[in-house]
């Protein structure tokens, strides 16, 4: 186990390597929390000035309409923007770096399979939660889990192969469970991509956070606690951007690997096989795979 956690480590650091020779994929992260807030802010201050918090009748199904209307928007805004984000990242390590205009314009083509995959990923949430809701205490929460990781696994390699075979979201789901079982063995254990550094900036603004409301009642300044909440709110963020580029990478440079694309300079092949759990002893691959080709 141990030896799979290191392995994680080490292939977190050489995605992060790989990632810093182009700091501008930070900038689809940040672009995409932007307008999934901006998008439910405008939502909800929408609802609120139109229709009265003491809503009845058919007022509640305008609130649960708008709000999976708004859930979609995000989803396929989201999508188009991750889309744009591994497009550039190819871009990049194949020598053709592309402006961020380019790549969503790029991503832009793919905006009926973004749709789908938005209807598709919402509806399968809502399932999952009208499930979870018919249960009560500890096992409303093993089902909501079990459920969450089932669907993580499943979708794994989905929007790679959105990215590459312009699938639908039936396609994508089964493309992506073929790649788990051809590849990471009938039992898919998981990648071993542990990054401690994105941990660190996360869970340091959640005790930061924490902490600064806890202290309220103390005699600290209301200013320094002030700063200490704003700075565990910025540290989370940090963490969830980090963690969200480095996470979707790395899924796009494994997918890459076992469709025989290459590998990005940098990263070497003996560091992914050390960090894939496979239930069975066999190569992934058969050629070599240590240069990244042209993608484009």
């Amino acid at each position: 186990m141990f030896a799979n956690l290191k392995a994680g480590w080490r292939l977190a650091r050489l995605v992060r390597k790989s990632v810093s020779k182009d700091r501008g994929v930070f900038l689809y992260p940040i672009l995409s929390g932007i307008i999934s807030v901006g998008l439910f802010a405008f939502t909800f201050a929408s609802l609120y000035v139109t229709i009265p918090l003491n809503f009845s009748g058919n007022s509640i199904f305008i609130y649960v309409g708008s709000l999976l209307l708004a859930y979609i928007a995000v989803g396929f805004l989201s999508t188009i923007i991750l889309l744009a984000m591994l497009i550039a990242y190819r871009a990049h390590n194949s020598g053709n770096p592309v402006s961020l205009r380019t790549a969503l314009g790029t991503a832009w083509s793919y905006r009926k399979q973004a749709l789908e995959w938005a209807i598709f990923y919402t509806l399968l949430m809502v399932l999952l939660r009208i499930i979870e809701s018919r249960f009560r205490g500890i096992g409303q929460f093993v089902i909501g889990a079990i459920g969450s990781m089932m669907i993580a696994i499943a979708t794994f390699f989905a929007i790679p192969s959105i990215l590459d075979n312009r699938s639908g979201p039936i396609d994508a789901v089964k493309n992506s469970v073929a790649t788990i079982k051809n590849h990471f063995g009938q039992t898919f254990g998981g990648v071993a991509y542990v990054d401690l550094y994105t941990l660190i900036f996360t869970l340091s603004g959640v005790f930061a956070f924490i902490g600064g409301f806890m202290l309220i009642s103390t005699a600290i300044p209301v200013f320094a606690l002030a700063i200490l909440i704003v700075a565990g709110i910025m540290l989370i963020v940090l963490g969830v951007i980090l963690n969200y580029t480095y996470l979707n990478i790395v899924k796009l440079v494994l997918f890459d690997y076992v469709n025989g694309k290459g590998l990005p300079d940098g990263i070497n092949e003996d560091d992914v096989k050390s960090a894939i759990k496979r239930k069975k002893s066999r190569s992934i691959y058969g050629k070599d795979t240590s240069s990244q080709q042209d993608n484009f």
